[in-house]
């Protein structure tokens, strides 16, 4: 069942299920550095927040931050920001994010991008999830052509494949958008290929707007019920 998670709901999750410790195995596996900035929506689109105050605020905070703030903020949705500062403490100081050394190449496949009649009637259609897995596992065979480090994540609606590469982080923009041409009969979203869109959901964290953690996918690139939160089976 896809719905939107209650605010105790979230509470329950990050207090008992979420792992900083999952999150930083994860990026010590794929061989990255830990993100320098992250973010946390508190509850804009659902209207769900612990403080009314906080609707339609992006809230940034170092990595080393990361259990503090949402244990803080409980929130709807958690980020991790794809680019290399030179300065990442006057980024988030002045919140101007220009001062990037590179970034994460990406690749977002939405099922919002598939059309579909019977998107309107549920939040996810699980038909066209399993039409973007596949779209996701195409993408990844291409890239493994030319990269060699490459990963699915299950996103909620969807799928992000990660380049970890060294030499994906300095492509410039005029590069991404090549690829984006390269993809263009995928349903993916250019913005984030393309580097205009910096921030990619946490791994191991909540999807509230579907109720659903977000998950790396193993090696032969299978969702499985590590997808569904406690809450969800009790």
């Amino acid at each position: 069942m896809y719905r939107i998670s209650s605010l105790d709901e979230r509470r329950g999750f990050y207090e008992k299920e979420f792992s900083v410790s999952k999150v930083k195995s994860w990026f010590k596996k794929n061989k990255i550095p830990f993100p320098q900035l992250c973010a946390v929506d508190a509850g804009s689109e659902t209207g769900i927040l612990i403080d009314k105050k906080l609707k339609g605020s992006m809230l940034y905070f170092p990595f080393s931050k990361l259990w503090q703030k949402v244990l803080k903020y409980i929130p709807e949705d958690v980020y991790y920001d794809r680019s290399v500062y030179k300065n990442p403490a006057k980024a988030l100081r002045t919140l101007n994010f220009n001062n990037k050394l590179g970034q994460e190449l990406v690749f977002d496949v939405d099922t919002d991008n598939i059309p579909c009649k019977f998107h309107k009637k549920e939040l996810v259609c699980d038909i066209c999830l399993r039409k973007a897995l596949g779209f996701a596992k195409k993408i990844k065979k291409i890239l493994l052509k030319e990269f060699k480090r490459v990963e699915i994540v299950y996103s909620g609606r969807g799928f992000h494949v990660h380049v970890f590469d060294k030499k994906a982080y300095s492509l410039d923009n005029k590069q991404r958008q090549k690829y984006n041409k390269k993809f263009v009969r995928f349903p993916i979203d250019p913005w984030v290929s393309g580097g205009n869109i910096r921030l990619i959901r946490m791994p191991f964290s909540l999807n509230s707007l579907v109720s659903r953690i977000v998950t790396p996918l193993d090696d032969k690139n299978r969702l499985n019920n590590k997808t569904i939160p406690k809450f969800l089976k009790n």
